[in-house]
């Protein structure tokens, strides 16, 4: 009876353990991911005056995309290689679906170019050349954004954007397959 006893007590001693070490993993494992996301930023050729910087991963960058194009029913994906941009418009009273997959990169502080890699309009099949000059045509877009049919690309110039008490944004690294996106920001 007494050995029985002891084995009872060897289970639950066992048990603790384990708990214990799966807490502690538990632990570890959420530390690095903290401190991945959130690591420092790279040191940057831009010295200018700074008030802070802004780093995002590519779910940060996808959740303030996506609150700031809600008025416009556009969501985007940001995944490992590309940055796509989804919405659906009406053409001959028949709801089409329009998926623009892009690369961005940075062209300069000021500037993200983004590569078009691809224009899916419906099942159309129509050249991204061809697509972006027929949207530079008739787009109304504000002087921050800027097409180029011949090159497939859309330029975003970040000094052009009015931001409220935000003087100037600039790009300190953009690199979509690492996940790191930070953005210099000086307020006014």
């Amino acid at each position: 009876m007494e050995n029985r006893h002891w084995m009872n007590h060897r289970f639950w001693f066992f048990a603790f353990i384990t708990i214990i070490i799966f807490i502690l993993i538990a632990m570890v494992y959420v530390y690095m991911s903290v401190s991945d996301s959130q690591g420092t930023p790279p040191k940057n050729a831009y010295s200018g005056k700074k008030d802070f910087t802004l780093a995002l991963n590519n779910n940060e960058l996808e959740t303030f995309i996506n609150k700031s194009l809600v008025d416009y029913d556009i969501k985007s994906n940001v995944s490992r290689n590309n940055l796509s941009f989804y919405t659906r418009t009406k053409i001959l009273s028949k709801k089409i679906d329009i998926k623009l997959n892009t690369k961005p990169e940075k062209l300069n502080t000021n500037t993200i170019k983004f590569n078009i890699k691809s224009i899916d309009i419906g099942k159309l099949n129509i050249s991204n050349p061809f697509v972006l000059s027929q949207i530079k045509k008739y787009g109304n877009f504000p002087e921050y954004i800027s097409i180029n049919p011949k090159d497939e690309s859309i330029y975003l110039s970040l000094n052009k954007i009015k931001i409220e008490n935000v003087e100037s944004v600039k790009i300190q690294r953009l690199d979509i397959s690492d996940k790191k996106w930070y953005f210099d920001i000086k307020l006014k």
